[in-house]
């Protein structure tokens, strides 16, 4: 018997920081953000979103301020789903908020096509839809 092969096969050094690679967000913390992107790191600095140091916030912009919880996760840059097995170079360690950023013309074309879909299968099990 010939044993299949496993999804995400080629581990990640456990050593390896929980950063976001694109931001610098740290994996498990709760962080002040403003709508902008900025956000306030663990050590007191304002960052932004490009991970580049940003400038203080003034009493205004303070105001709308949300603390986040940041999440660090593994995502592809293909989102081929035929791709069972991730190579270390098709791999990224992004925050929730970087994988939204780089992926949203890949999320879009996702959700154009699910609602195309819907508009068909409502076209031919109900007929034509009026709006």
């Amino acid at each position: 018997m010939v044993p299949s092969p496993q999804p995400h096969a080629t581990p990640i050094a456990p050593s390896a920081p929980r950063v976001c690679e694109h931001c610098g967000r740290p994996h498990g913390h709760a962080l002040r953000c403003l709508p902008d992107g900025r956000w306030l790191s663990p050590d007191g600095l304002w960052v932004g979103p490009d991970g580049a140091p940003a400038p203080w916030p003034d009493v205004v912009e303070y105001t709308r301020v949300r603390t986040s919880r940041s999440v660090v996760g593994l995502y592809r840059r293909r989102a081929e789903a035929a791709v069972a097995v991730m190579t270390e170079l098709e791999r990224h360690r992004l925050c929730r908020r970087c994988h939204l950023v780089t992926g949203r013309e890949e999320h879009r074309r996702v959700a154009r096509m699910r609602a195309l879909m819907r508009f068909a299968l409502g076209d031919l099990f109900e007929g034509t839809y009026r709006l």
